[in-house]
């Protein structure tokens, strides 16, 4: 097994190639969106069935059409709140795993790296804003402990004694939420044909750079595998604060619920997982799955082939 501090064949090429992409297909949200465009209430009304924590529930049957617009509405708003903050507090992570770096090519990309991400928490932050601007008498949504928690778990990271677990560790986790966006993309692009639609082009701007993070993340796991009988180590770490952000951002869709009178609780969400018939809940449901180490449906992230675009 290669040393970390050094480059397969195969690596190398992988990483000049993201490099050169990072100069070619990236973007610039100040400039490359149209900050004038909305998203319809047609295309709102869209998204609901396919986006919901409520859909097949059966609690959603009082919802009229212009509540399920907001519910969608706000449903976009939490998502947009939660990649913000992960990218905002992983900035500052992965400026020491820059550090760290001894390779010229993966320090390159790794300036990249960070580059984007900031450029996305702009791009979400002026997004969410714009969102809520639509919302008549628009209750912000609470991300206190969202943002304490994503970063006590950087914090955690950082205190790891070896390096090579802090590596994968932190990419392992960063990976699950980045191929959230990629869901989230092709969820949207799916229900909502017109391009020009406000939600419609942060998504699909956001998969550009990620598709290609989702590579590097490979790349850099594979780089610090553990010793055989470790190897499980950095999923069996990750898997619980997965679970642990994913159940906050579904409690706060319970909160948007019950703003708009569906009688739904907290402890109810173990159910409502069981129950959503949105292909967005589905396809991230069972992608956390297949970061827990004992399900059967886990995979190991650097076999992992992400074929989203």
């Amino acid at each position: 097994m290669a040393s970390p501090q050094q480059l397969t064949a195969t690596q190398q090429l992988s990483i000049d190639r993201l490099n050169q992409q990072s100069l070619t297909r990236s973007f610039v949200p100040q400039t490359d969106i149209d900050w004038s465009a909305t998203t319809t209430e047609q295309e709102f009304e869209l998204l609901y069935p396919a986006w919901s924590l409520l859909a097949g529930s059966g609690r959603d049957t009082q919802l009229h059409a212009e509540q399920r617009v907001q519910y969608a509405t706000y449903q976009q708003i939490n998502l947009m709140l939660f990649t913000e903050l992960i990218e905002r507090h992983a900035v500052i992570h992965f400026m020491k795993t820059w550090e760290d770096e001894t390779s010229a090519a993966c320090r390159e990309y790794l300036a990249h790296f960070v580059k984007e991400e900031l450029y996305h928490t702009v791009m979400f932050s002026r997004a969410g804003e714009l969102l809520y601007r639509t919302l008549s008498s628009a209750e912000p949504l609470p991300t206190r402990a969202l943002s304490r928690t994503v970063r006590s778990i950087f914090f955690l990271i950082r205190l790891l004694p070896s390096r090579r677990l802090r590596s994968n560790l932190s990419f392992t986790l960063f990976q699950f939420a980045e191929r959230v966006s990629l869901v989230a993309h092709q969820v949207v692009s799916t229900h909502i044909p017109r391009k020009e639609s406000l939600v419609a082009q942060v998504w699909r701007l956001h998969a550009i750079d990620e598709a290609r993070h989702v590579a590097f993340d490979r790349l850099v796991i594979e780089r610090n595998q553990l010793w055989k009988p470790l190897t499980w180590l950095p999923a069996l770490l990750a898997a619980p604060a997965a679970v642990l952000l994913s159940a906050l951002i579904n409690l706060n869709e319970i909160r948007i619920a019950r703003r708009l009178g569906v009688p739904v609780h907290w402890w109810q969400l173990p159910q409502l997982v069981q129950q959503t018939q949105a292909p967005f809940k589905r396809q991230v449901f069972d992608l956390l799955r297949s970061q827990l180490p004992w399900s059967k449906a886990y995979r190991n992230p650097r076999e992992d082939n992400d074929d989203a675009r």
